[in-house]
């Protein structure tokens, strides 16, 4: 049987996963790039896969953190290769489309398309005429009600460009709980 590679998350963990023909499952951390990878074999259910990678979290991260402190490095900036950005992207948008779903029909508007990228300084933005909505990557790493807080706001100026009042009446409209999710949001 040949082999298969994919990814997975635990919690903000990118895992590598790679079946192939062997008896069991192992876990290492690429000494290389402080990469999670799982050896694992055919008949190995993604269930039993993800169970036993969360079983191992604390591991991981506490290796992950010995590597970035070895090379000197910010503990809190995973490095990701390029085939795990686009993982991340992928795992991102898969999200917010689904939060753009569920919030079309509550909101009246329509979104034409959605790009995940590496933003330095915003969490989202909003072409309204084209109705193309932005959201930073970095937002994968954030809980889900922030992530859907900068969804529903890109949204948002959809209906209207600027942050004016109208724009503020609908935030609390259609999210009354903006203001403490926007304040936890950029807290963290």
């Amino acid at each position: 049987m040949k082999e298969q590679r994919y990814q997975i998350q635990i919690d903000d963990v990118i895992v590598t996963v790679t079946k192939k023909r062997m008896k069991n499952m192992y876990l290492r951390i690429r000494k290389e790039d402080g990469s999670v990878q799982i050896s694992a074999p055919h008949h190995m259910s993604r269930e039993n896969i993800r169970e036993f990678a969360g079983s191992h979290l604390a591991w991981i991260k506490a290796q992950q953190r010995r590597w970035f402190i070895e090379r000197g490095s910010d503990v809190g900036t995973p490095v990701y290769g390029k085939a795990q950005i686009e993982e991340r992207k992928r795992l991102l948008k898969d999200k917010v489309l689904f939060l753009i779903e569920r919030w079309e029909p509550v909101m009246g508007v329509k979104v034409s398309g959605v790009t995940i990228r590496q933003m330095k300084t915003r969490w989202g933005s909003c072409n309204a005429g084209t109705r193309h909505i932005n959201i930073n990557l970095a937002l994968l790493e954030k809980d889900e009600d922030c992530l859907e807080y900068v969804v529903v706001h890109e949204m948002t100026h959809i209906l209207e460009a600027s942050h004016s009042a109208v724009f503020w009446g609908y935030m609390d409209r259609f999210y009354p709980d903006w203001r403490r999710v926007r304040q936890r949001l950029n807290r963290t």
